[in-house]
C-alpha cells in the first residue's frame, strides 16, 4: 500500500546530515553568483548584485509546484520516491506517484487525489493556532537558510577560475575557500568552516549554472556524536524556468560521516521538473480529482 502525503508537507524524512548540508551547500551557491561579469576587480560590487537576484530567486520558490523525484542509497539499497508537490494553505503537500521509479497504479493515483482533495478541505478549516504551527513548521527550516545568507560574506575567500561554456550558458568560474578567521555564530554556519567549493555562474543574470563542494576536514555538528568527514561532496544544478528566474535542477550528496565513533556512508540524488505556478497546479489537479473521468477509472 502506498502511503499518503504527509499533511504538514514533509514529504520525504530528511535526514540530519541532508538538512546541515543541503544549506551549506546553498550559501556556496549565492555566493558565486554576483561575479557574473568575471571581472576579479569588481567582485565586491558584483556580490552585492548578487544577493538582491538570488533572494528574488529564493523567494520564488513558493510560488511554484512541481515534480520532486529522491533516491537515497545507504548500504547498496536505493530507494526511489518521486512526489508531486502542491502549496496548499501557504505550506507544501507532497503527493506519491511512483515507488522505484514505477507509477502508481490508476486507483492507487485515484486514492491519492482524494487524500488531496481532504487536506485542500482540512486545511481550510483550520483554526488560527493550528494554520500558525503549521506555517512556522515549513517557515523555519526556510529561514534557517536565510539566516546562512548573511554568513557566506565573512565564511568564504573567492577568487577566479577562468570562464567556461556549461550547459549553453556563458559562465564564470570561482573557487570559493574558508576563511581561516571565520567564526560561526550557530550549530548550522559550522559546517562552513570545514568546506570549498566550486561555482559556474551565469554571466548574463548572475544566476548559478552548477557548483560542487567538499568538506575537508571532519566537522562536528553535534559535538563529537555526529561528525561530517572528508570525502563528503555534494553538486547542485540550476536551470532558468523564465528569462529571469532560475530554480533548483537537481541536488546531490555523498555523505561520509561518524555517528558515536560509527562511520556510515549514504548518498541521496534529488531532482526537481515540470514547475508550475503553484496555484493553477493544484487547481488543476484538484479538477482532476473531482473530474467523473477520475471517480469512474
Amino acid at each position: 500500500m502506498i502511503s499518503g502525503a504527509n499533511p504538514s508537507g514533509a514529504g520525504r524524512n530528511r535526514t540530519l546530515f541532508a538538512e546541515f548540508l543541503i544549506l551549506p551547500m546553498l550559501i556556496l551557491m549565492c555566493c558565486g553568483r554576483g561575479l557574473g561579469q568575471c571581472d576579479p576587480m569588481n567582485l565586491p560590487d558584483l556580490l552585492q548584485h548578487a544577493t538582491v537576484a538570488m533572494r528574488a530567486d529564493w523567494n520564488a520558490f513558493p510560488g511554484f509546484a512541481f515534480v520532486e523525484r529522491d533516491a537515497e542509497t545507504t548500504r547498496n539499497k536505493t530507494k526511489v520516491t518521486t512526489n508531486r508537490v502542491f502549496m496548499i494553505e501557504g505550506t507544501d503537500y507532497y503527493m506519491p506517484i511512483a515507488v522505484d521509479d514505477i507509477p502508481l497504479t490508476e486507483q492507487q493515483l485515484d486514492e491519492q487525489h482524494e487524500k488531496l482533495v481532504e487536506e485542500v478541505y482540512r486545511r481550510s478549516h483550520e483554526t488560527e493556532s493550528q494554520r500558525r504551527r503549521r506555517s512556522d513548521r515549513y517557515w523555519k527550516e526556510r529561514n534557517q537558510t536565510g539566516v546562512l545568507l548573511g554568513e557566506y560574506m565573512k565564511a568564504f575567500d573567492f577568487s577566479f577560475v577562468g570562464e567556461e561554456v556549461l550547459n549553453g550558458y556563458s559562465t564564470c568560474v570561482l573557487d570559493a575557500k574558508p576563511k581561516l578567521d571565520y567564526r560561526p555564530p550557530n550549530r548550522e554556519a559550522k559546517i562552513l568552516t570545514g568546506m570549498q567549493g566550486r561555482l559556474w555562474i551565469d554571466t548574463a543574470g548572475f544566476h548559478w549554472v552548477k557548483a560542487e563542494a567538499e568538506v575537508l576536514k571532519p566537522v562536528s555538528i553535534l559535538g563529537v556524536a555526529v561528525r561530517v568527514m572528508p570525502g563528503t561532496r555534494m553538486e547542485l544544478l540550476m536551470a532558468p524556468v523564465s528569462p529571469s528566474l532560475w530554480l533548483v535542477k537537481s541536488f546531490s550528496v555523498s555523505v561520509r560521516a561518524s555517528i558515536v565513533w560509527m562511520s556510515t556512508e549514504r548518498s541521496e540524488v534529488t531532482s526537481w521538473t515540470d514547475y508550475q505556478p503553484a496555484a493553477a497546479a493544484l487547481q488543476h489537479e484538484l479538477g482532476r480529482a473531482s473530474s467523473p473521468s477520475a471517480r469512474s477509472r
